[in-house]
């Protein structure tokens, strides 16, 4: 073997014990586009909700959740901050 090869195994090594080292890794995911206006027949069926800050993502969103669906919100609806207003089913946080 020459030493291409082996720098690129100890480099695959490397990569594979940091993935390993890292179990509560979580996944992001970002809505990138909002809808501004919201069924109010949805607000009635949805479970939870989460808010989506630009911290983290690109957009500022409301994360409506109705089992394994989701639907993101314009924050500034006022409808739905409404809605948030009466209902507080907002997702504990995960930090």
């Amino acid at each position: 073997m020459d030493h291409k090869s082996i720098a690129l195994l100890i480099g695959i090594a490397l990569l594979l014990c940091t993935a390993a080292a890292m179990p509560n890794s979580h996944v992001i995911s970002c809505c990138t586009q909002v809808s501004k206006k919201v069924n109010p027949k949805l607000l009635r069926r949805a479970k939870l909700f989460d808010i989506q800050d630009d911290r983290i993502c690109a957009i500022k969103a409301v994360i409506l959740l109705r089992g394994s669906h989701k639907l993101c919100v314009d924050p500034n609806n006022a409808q739905l901050k409404r809605w948030m207003a009466r209902n507080k089913k907002q997702i504990p946080s995960r930090a």
